[in-house]
């Protein structure tokens, strides 16, 4: 099963990250990015997909079909 990752930025774009949860280095490599993220306070939600309700995360699933990364909002 592959897994996707979106993470949307503002100061830095879009950037898409992908893994296969069989692979054990592209799993790291995307849990890496996704604690870095999160420790940088973005928001994770794993994606429903057909319907089905998406619901906000906050450890990494390597089962996860698609999960989007969401920058802090800043305000003023």
């Amino acid at each position: 099963m592959t897994g996707v990752m979106d993470i949307m930025d503002a100061g830095a774009g879009h950037l898409k990250v992908t893994w296969d949860a069989d692979n054990e280095a592209e799993v790291a490599a995307a849990r890496k990015q996704f604690d870095d993220c999160v420790a940088k306070g973005f928001a994770a939600f794993r994606v429903g997909k057909f319907g089905k309700r998406g619901e906000r995360i906050r450890a990494f699933d390597r089962n996860a079909e698609a999960v989007i990364l969401s920058a802090p909002i800043a305000g003023g």
